[in-house]
Parts: structure tokens; sequence; C-alpha cells
């Protein structure tokens, strides 16, 4: 065999993903003659797995161009053959959603063998993206098991607490897809299934640009391809272990000392599993398994504290000594607690601790069936199932006060791929199937029946009688004179701010949710004016969800013991309106509630009503909702000359949200209207996708591109279960002296709420929440994002790439709940805007209507209609510019780099309340009402300005049989703006901004440092040991990850017997700075500002949580 010249050139194939779906690639090319540059025509082009299996044969076309695809991710060859010539180039990477485009110059009489490279630059290919795959997960040292850990690495994302953040979205606005099935959680948008990282072969993570197949996402994509058998038959065993007492100590977080303080330390974290894959017919019939057991432990150190009275602040601002005398004895006690100068906390003494723990077991396990009838047609069955459970100890209060809860999650999927016409036309079917359920209840389940109670304004003395606590805390907190206590002039053991739990487990969830998936697809290649391909597809979902309505006993109680005020809250059903008094024996009690008809002097509203038991399957308990999902997309990726893409495709999308089927066909009896099926039709809905890339180089080693692309949200189901499913919930105030509860209990220190439960007594207050019922605006649209991506990419060396980027993001449309009304009414709508022409229909119906009754509804909607366009459109602006450089694997090196310059915005945040900590896509309280929209512009908290991101990996060759792996992670992002939040009456702690966002600056930056060091041992052919470290943390930088923003709690923190437990509520102070915090008044309970100046929380603007201390793992793979 003889050695010629050869020139080698990566040339630009036709797109991204068109040809090859969510789960597989393709390689493509054009074939020239050496020295003429001509096309070489009806030349044999044969591309093999390396792993195994029939090859795939195609012929070149008039262009010297060929293409094959449905390539499993894996190592390929790839051979071109004519009469006089062969040249075969082995080691190309293929990808899922890849389009690896191999160019071949052959020179006549040549036969050679060639070690070739996949390019780095994805030559036709718009989107921005970074694939990971399986020696990146097992070199790598990620924080997590799963896959979220490893998808984080791409440049321009960020962990905000929820999950995985993407250019300027939240971790709600993504979409998860694992073998082509799409595991995204339906009720919030969160992942749905944990995917464990040994069972991947490859994860692509997209934050932009994504063409016409991609949608339902407004954030991010991640695209998870599992591992795949072969002719061979491979496999591990694999383990890890991460104990408590390879972690660092946790740095304490200064906080105004409760009775209780907890802290959490993990005790430890393992897992351990196998997999396994092969030939069951070789060539034909392959299998892979894994299956994974995981196990967790948390221990929570719980620590009582009681307050001091023995300290005097002196004149040079230090504390005196203790000295527990009163004052009149020559001591420091003056019946006031000692406070912190410095801190402005309350000085506590440590009583006792305990430590209560959590535990919970999980199982990863997967099985998939790959079956080729021929090179041309190809079937795939696959199944994820992960079940779980935990138990979790009550904390503040009796340890029986806990949860336990169990989950299932599985995913199953049937996938047909068929190549016809010469392979000219392709066809993609699949049908899959995503099913969650969640179960949770007290640890015992006896207190399933029995309502959870909060107690408040109490002191733990007292409540140390009810069995949760130690005989030393018991002691410690006793008061009074005569007795051991040391500070006799205050009260030991407040509970003024802090919750006191016993009873059941409250909101108890009983709740399964399922997306049935169909999708299909057909690709045609033609040549017209250069080479076209053309993609066509649809899918289709069908979302249900069934939620429980439950809480334990039936009721929730909250009761207030300072000042002698129960609250019990219910779940109830309404009946539904008829011409007459209802005849259901259901609706037996009557609900009242302040009327919101707007009617001089107020009055009171009554319903026919049924208090919803705590019973699983109990009549009304258990809501079931529906959303359906489709869409059609059509694109075209023309190639005029080999150096320049043109991409163009358009997506239309429709998400029907229906009514619970309790519901549809009867009449609200709080609004007035029928209920049909539709409660949302989000339709005509049409996403342009443009893209060009051009190679300057005209060889492979350049990229500059350009893209525009329109993105719709695709609602969860949260607005299902709370808007559309009928949510009611009644709240009775009784007075405790009253004895409508019963006499005092001794270990309350007042009456016991569960005795308001049953009562036959009056309540002094009631009120139905949720009473006015939701409307949704006529002609409301889609919630959607535009987004502009250009950038430039040049290959410096054959595995060293540098690129920038520029991304600009925005919002245009959002759908939220407001109310125009004062909360009386909720209107499902578009803020800030409503359509003159739906407002002119509404009129003609007013003028139209006949019934008095009928025109007097309408003409109220059209007013709470209008009142739309006085609030502010939401805004959320993300740009920015990113530099990158990575240096594929070569000689046992691989490096990724990239340094993200960004700002984010506006407005609204998006779908996570990151302020207040809500988590309810799209009815959220951030447009609840006008008043509070005030100071909400500026800085959003998804603002990390500067970005930089460092992963590498290195293998050092120890002889021929072992090994040593070396990898590493640096990570520095800026810190979050800070905000000053104040409680509002009606909504509650951290709803108001009292100054303009961002007034604070923001906290410091954050850097990290992670390494891996791993040692492997070859045992045999094909059989490798390997034991490793990771260690997080390195440098143990416990910086913070948040701050405490409250400047006014909800409840005002005082001396015993001061005003402690009373409201805090405040408004915003618009366009406010610093210096007017100490002017803000608190406003009372019908949300007028009194005289009274706002408590000042101690803990404002410091540190609430850090990151994690530093910590290690252990872990043990055999390979085969």
């Amino acid at each position: 065999m003889s050695r010629f010249p050869i020139v080698c050139i990566v040339l630009a194939a036709s797109s991204a993903s068109i040809a090859q779906s969510t789960t597989t690639g393709a390689i493509s090319g054009r074939v020239v003659d050496a020295g003429s540059k001509e096309p070489l025509v009806g030349l044999t082009v044969t591309i093999q797995n390396e792993a195994g299996g029939d090859p795939q044969t195609t012929f070149t076309d008039s262009d010297g161009g060929y293409k094959i695809t449905e390539l499993v991710p894996g190592t390929y060859s790839v051979t071109f053959v004519d009469d006089t010539a062969s040249v075969k180039k082995t080691g190309i990477r293929v990808g899922a959603n890849d389009n690896v485009p191999v160019f071949q110059a052959m020179k006549r009489g040549d036969v050679i063998v060639l070690e070739g490279k996949a390019p780095q630059l994805k030559l036709s290919k718009t989107d921005l993206s970074i694939k990971i795959d399986k020696d990146f997960l097992l070199h790598m040292p990620l924080t997590g098991r799963t896959v979220e850990s490893a998808a984080g690495t791409k440049a321009g994302v960020h962990n905000d607490g929820v999950g995985l953040a993407f250019s300027g979205s939240t971790a709600l606005e993504n979409r998860f897809l694992v073998d082509g099935i799409d595991i995204t959680g339906l009720t919030l948008g969160n992942v749905g299934t944990p995917v464990l990282n040994n069972f991947v072969e490859e994860i692509e993570v997209l934050s932009g640009g994504y063409n016409a197949e991609w949608g339902r996402a407004i954030g991010g994509i991640v695209n998870i391809v599992t591992k795949t058998g072969t002719n061979k038959f491979q496999g591990g065993i694999f383990a890890t272990y991460a104990p408590g007492f390879l972690a660092a100590g946790r740095q304490t977080t200064p906080a105004n000392a409760s009775s209780i303080d907890v802290v959490g330390d993990r005790a430890y974290s393992a897992d351990f599993g196998v997999e396994l894959g092969g030939p069951i017919i070789k060539d034909r019939l392959w299998f892979y398994a894994g299956l994974a057991p995981q196990f967790g432990r948390t221990d929570f150190t719980r620590v009582t504290r009681s307050q001091t009275d023995c300290r005097q602040l002196l004149p040079n601002g230090q504390l005196s000594d203790c000295d527990p005398r009163l004052i009149t004895q020559g001591g420091h006690a003056d019946a006031n607690p000692d406070v912190d100068p410095v801190t402005g906390f309350f000085i506590t003494d440590e009583i006792d601790r305990d430590v209560r723990a959590s535990t919970s077991r999980g199982l990863s396990s997967i099985a998939k069936l790959n079956l080729a009838v021929s090179a041309d047609h190809q079937a795939q069955l696959s199944a994820i199932v992960v079940p779980g459970q935990s138990r979790s100890p009550g904390l503040f209060g009796l340890p029986s006060s806990g949860q336990r809860s169990n989950s299932l999650t599985w995913d199953t999927a049937a996938r047909w791929t068929s190549k016809l016409d010469d392979a000219k036309l392709e066809l993609e079917a699949v049908l899959a199937w995503h099913h969650s359920q969640l179960r949770t209840g007290a640890l015992d389940a006896a207190l399933d029946a029995q309502p959870r109670q909060v107690l408040r304004n109490g002191n733990l003395a007292t409540w140390s009688a009810l069995g949760g606590e130690s005989a030393l805390t018991a002691s410690g907190c006793t008061d009074g004179f005569g007795t051991n206590d040391r500070f006799p002039a205050v009260t030991n053991c407040p509970m003024e701010t802090v919750p006191y739990v016993i009873g059941g487990p409250g909101a108890v969830a009983h709740d399964s949710e399922d997306r049935r998936s169909a999708r299909f697809s057909v690709t045609r290649r033609a040549r017209l004016v250069g080479t076209h391909e053309f993609k066509a597809g649809i899918d289709i979902d069908d979302n249900s969800k069934v939620a429980a309505r439950l809480f334990s006993g039936g009721a929730f109680i909250e009761n207030f013991v300072g000042p002698g005020v129960i609250d019990v809250t219910r779940w109830v059903a309404l009946a539904p309106m008829t011409n007459g008094p209802t005849t259901d024996p259901r609706f037996d009690r009557t609900c009242t509630t302040p009327s919101t008809d707007g009617s001089a002097g107020g009055g009171e509203a009554s319903f026919m009503c049924d208090y919803l038991p705590g019973t699983v399957g109990a009549p009304g308990t258990e809501v079931s909702g529906q959303t359906i999902d489709w869409s059609v997309y059509l694109r075209d990726s023309w190639q005029p000359v080999s150096n320049l893409t043109l991409n163009a495709g358009v997506r239309y999308e429709e998400q029907r949200l229906r009514y619970a089927e309790e519901l549809r066909n009867k009449e609200d009896p709080l609004t007035g209207n029928r209920l049909g099926k539709t409660a949302m039709n989000l339709e005509n809905n049409w996403a342009p996708r443009l893209g060009v890339v051009w190679d300057p180089t005209k060889v492979g080693e350049s990229k500059v591109w350009a893209s525009y692309g329109r993105f719709f949200e695709a609602i969860p189901m949260d607005i299902n279960d709370r808007s559309f499913g009928g949510e009611v919930s009644y709240r009775q105030t009784f007075s405790g002296g009253g004895g409508a509860c019963g006499p005092t209990d001794a270990a309350i220190g007042g009456p016991n709420g569960a005795g308001c439960v049953d009562t036959t007594a009056m309540a002094d207050a009631q009120q139905l929440i949720g009473s006015s019922g939701v409307l949704v605006a006529p002609g409301i649209k889609a919630q959607y994002l535009d987004e502009i991506v250009t950038g430039a990419q040049f290959q410096l060396a054959p595995d060293l790439m540098l690129g920038i980027t520029f991304q600009k993001r925005w919002l245009g449309r959002v759908i939220e709940d407001v109310s125009t009304d004062g909360a009386q009414t909720y209107v499902i709508a578009n803020p800030g805007e409503w359509s003159a022409d739906e407002e002119r229909k509404l009129n003609a119906r007013i003028m139209a209507a006949s019934d008095p009754a009928v025109r007097e509804r309408l003409q109220n909607e059209l007013e709470l209609y209008k009142g739309i366009r006085g609030f502010d459109k939401p805004v959320r602006d993300y740009a920015s510019l990113e530099l990158a450089i990575s240096k594929r694997l070569s000689k046992g090196l691989f490096v990724q780099a990239s340094y993200t310059f960004s700002r984010t915005e506006g407005n609204f945040p998006g779908s996570v309340s990151y302020d207040n900590g809500q988590l309810d896509p799209n009815i959220s309280s951030q447009y609840d009402l006008i008043e509070l929209l005030a100071n909400r512009r500026g800085r959003l908290p998804q603002d990390r300005p500067h970005s930089m991101k460092v992963d590498a990996y290195y293998t050092f060759d120890l002889g021929k049989r072992d090994l040593m792996t070396v990898g590493a992670r640096l990570r520095a992002v800026s810190g979050i703006p800070r905000n000053a939040l104040g409680a509002h009456y009606l909504y509650g702690p951290d709803e108001s901004f009292l100054l303009p966002r961002g007034q604070f600056g923001r906290t410091e930056l954050e850097h990290s440092a992670d390494i891996k060091l791993s040692y492997g041992r070859k045992l045999s052919r094909g059989m490798m040991a390997e034991l490793y470290v990771d260690v997080f943390n390195l440098m143990n930088q416990q910086g913070t990850f948040d701050v405490d923003a409250t400047y006014a709690p909800a409840v005002r923190r005082a001396f015993p017997g001061q005003g402690g437990g009373t409201s805090n509520n405040v408004n915003p102070i618009s366009g406010g700075t610093y210096s007017d915090l100490i002017f803000a008044k608190a406003i009372d309970g019908q949300g007028v500002e009194t005289s009274t100046p706002t408590a000042r929380n101690p803990n404002f603007q410091r540190t609430a949580s850090r990151y994690a201390p530093a910590s290690a793992q252990v872990g043990f793979r055999l390979t085969f």
C-alpha cells in the first residue's frame, strides 16, 4: 500500500438538525478530484459505526455531495471508493442533532487509511449549543449525580436556586428531553425526571438560536441521549460515597435568633449501580440496561435558646459584662432582653440541642432496545423508571409534624425511522409517555386524620408541655421568680416570629401527571439552484393532571395564642348555579364572605358549599386538568454555494387549557359565566426562524452567522390546578376568649384550635378566598420571546476553536393574572394591553343583552378588562457578549473556557418570583395589584454581569496499564442585585418594593474551584478499574448566595409585651432612596397609612444563605 499526499477539507453541510433527529446525527460532505477540484459523481460512500452494526452506503450526486443520516451517537469511519482509489477516514465523532461535514479530495490510485477528527465548527448551525459527552461526565468533578449538574457548564447558564436559568430566563422556562421523550415537569416546568449521568451517552445544551423543530421553551433546551447497546458486550459497576465527615463546617449566617435555631448538615449521600449493553441478535437487535439505588441522610441540629437580661450598653458603645442581678440590686438586669449593638439581634444562651434526621431513598433504572430491520429501517424502545421516597421530621415543632413522601416517574417511548427513494426521503415517528406521581402524608399515618396547627405568639416554656422538647429545654425556658430562672424579669423563650407546629402534615399531595406525545416528521432533499433540505413535522401533546385538594383532618389551623385569635382554613366546593336551590346533598353548608360587588356599605354574599374532607378520593378532593399542545413546522435549509447556508422556517403552535372536568358545562357561581370545555385557547402563534451561515475561508476553518427567532411559552399546568380548577378556600376567624373553640389548653396557653374545626359556634369573621372567581380576558394572546443571535468562530488549529457571540432576547408579551378592583376579582390577561376590537365586541353584547342582571355583569367585566391597560407592560431584556475557547480532547487534554458579559433588566423576572419565593408560573402575585408595581423596574434577579467558566481535564499515561486523570472546574460570577422589600397588608411578606430595584448594589463576586483525581488500572484487555475523589469548593469559599432583602417584616419583632407579633405592613416609596426608609410608616389592615414608623428588620441586607462548604466524595468504577 503506497502513501500519497491528501487534501482534507471540512465544508459546510446542510443544517444542524435537518434529516437527523434529537437522538441521532448525520455525516455529509462533498468529494472532488484533488487536481481539478471537479466533483466525483457516483462514487461510493460507506459509513460504519466502529462499535459494530450494518454499514450504510450511498453514492455522490451530480455535485459530488452525499449525506447519511440516522446515526446513533458514536465514533464512525467513512470510506470513499471508486474504480481506482479508496480512502478511509476513521475516528469521526457524531453526536445527537449533529450534521458532521466531511469533505474529501481524492487522487486516482490512492489506497490509504487516515485517522480523522470531526470538525469543531458546526458550519451550518445557528444555535448556541455545546455537547457534553460521556468522557466529560466521567472526568469532570460534577457537584450532582444527574444531568442538571453537567448542563450548567454552558456559558450564560446559572443556578437560580430553582434550577438552570438560561440567557436571562428563569429555571421554569426550559424544556428537557431524553431519547426524544419530553420529561419537562407538567405542573411548574422544571425537570420532571432525574437522569443519572452514568446512563448518559451525550447531552446537548441549547441556550438560544434553535430552529423550527424546537419549541415550547423561552429559556433553554436540554437534549439528553442515553447509552445504546452495540455488537460488543460492554458494561460496568460504579459507586459513589459522600460522607459528612468529608465536608467542612458550614459557616453560620447571622439571624435574629428565635428560641429554636436549626442547621442542616449532610450525614451521607451514596449510590451504586450496574450497567450492561450488547447484542441480542448481532447486527440486528441490541439492548442496554442500568440500575442504580441512591441513599441519603441529612442531620438537622436543633438548638433551643433563651434570651438574657444581664447586660447594659456602656458609653463607649460596648456591652457590659453579664450581671443577672436587678439594677436595684447593683446588677444589669432591667427587664429588657439584651441586644447586640453591632447586629441589632437579641443575645441568647444555648439551653439544649438535639439532632433530627431526614432520609431519602431512590432508584434510577433504564432499559433500551434498538432494532435494525435494515440500514434504512430502524426502531427503538426505551424506558426510564425512577421511584423515590423520603421522611422529614418536624423541626420547628413536634417531630411527628414532619412528612413522608413517595414519588414515581416513568418515561417510555417508541421510535421508528425509514429512508426511502435512495435516502432522499426520510420519515420519523415517535410515540412517548411521561408519567409522574407524588404522595405525601404524616410520618405516622394516624396523623393524616388530624389538622395541622401552627401556634404563634406564645413561648417555648408553655409549648414544651406538648412533648416535643427535652426536660432541659422545658426547665431552661420556665419563667418567673422563685424558679431556676436566671433572668426572671424577661420571657426566656418567646416564640413571636417563629411558629411551633403540631398535628398532622397539613397540605396532602396525591397528585399524578401524564404527557402523551406523538411526533411525525418528513425530510426531503432536492437540488434547485444549489441544494435544499425541506423538513416538515407535527407534534401533539395531551397533558393531563389529577391534583388533590386536601388538608389533613379537613382543615389548616393558625392559632395566635397571644391575642387569642384562631383562623381555620379549609378547602370548599361551591354549589353550581341553578335556577333554584341546589338539590345535591353534598352542598349542605353555607359559606359567607364579604361582598365583592362594589355595593355601598359592603355587605355579605352567601353560597351553598361543601367542606372538603381530608380523605383521599372524597367527592371534590380530586381536580382533573387537561392541556392540549400541538404544533406544525416547515423549514428549508438552502446551500446556493458550498460555503453559504440559508435557513428559513416557521413554526405554528396552539395551546388549549381546559377547565377541570368537574366544572365543565356548569355555571360559575362566582362570575355567573357558563364554563365550557376550554378555559383559554392560545392560537395564531406563528414563530418565524431565520438564519444565515457563511464560511469566509471556504475550507471549513471559520464561521460567521446570524439568526432571528420567536419562541412561545408553553404554560405549565399549575394554572389548571388553581385558576381553572375552581380553587376556593374558606377562612373562619374565632376569638378564643369567646369559648367557641373550647377551654384553655395548658400545653398551648389558650384554646386548642382543633376545637374550632367542628364547632357549631358562629365565627367572628369569615371569608372565601378565590370567591370572585377567575376571568380570562377576551382575545388573550400567548406569551413569547424574540431573539437575535450573531457571532463568529475560528478554528485556529485542528483541535482549537475561538468564538465570539452576541445574544439579545426580549419578552414581547406576558400572560399573568391581574386585579383591577383591589384584589376582589382576578383576570388572566396580557398586562398593559387589551384589544380595542374585543372591547367593541363586548360593548355590542352589552347593548344586545335584554336581562338587566346579565347586562350588569357584562358591564362590570368590561370595566375590569379596560383596567388591564393601566398596568405597566412587563419588560425583561437580556443582552450578552460571550467569548469562548475550546481545546478538543487531543493527546489526553480537553479544555473549554468562556467569559460572558451580560445584562438582564426590566420589571418582570418571569415564571419565578425570586423576591417572595413564589412558584406559580403565569399566576404569580407580581401583577395582582397595580399599586405594587412601583419600583419594580431595574436590574432583575437574573442579572449577573460577569461570568467565567473553565472546564479542563488531562490524562497522564503512567505506563502500559496505569492512567491518572486530573479534572478541574473554575467558576466566577457576579453577585445578585440587592433590594429593599416590605410586607403588604393584603399579600403578606416581601410584596412591596420599598425602593427601586438594585438600590443597594449587588452581593460580592462568587468564585470556586472543584477538582477530580482518578487513578485507573487496566486489569485485562477491555477491563479497567478506577478509583477517584472529587473535591468541591476546594478553597471553601462560602460566599453569599442570597441576602435578606426584607426591610419591613410582616410581623414586628419587639420585646415581649411591647408589640411583638403585630403586623408591620408598608407601601412602596416610589423612586425613593435609602435615606427615605426611616420615614416609612406602617399601614393598617385597610391599607391606610398610620403614624407608626415601620419596624426595621435587624437582619436587613445581611447574608441569608451561603454557597455550600468544601466537601468531597469518593468513587469506584469497573468497566468492561
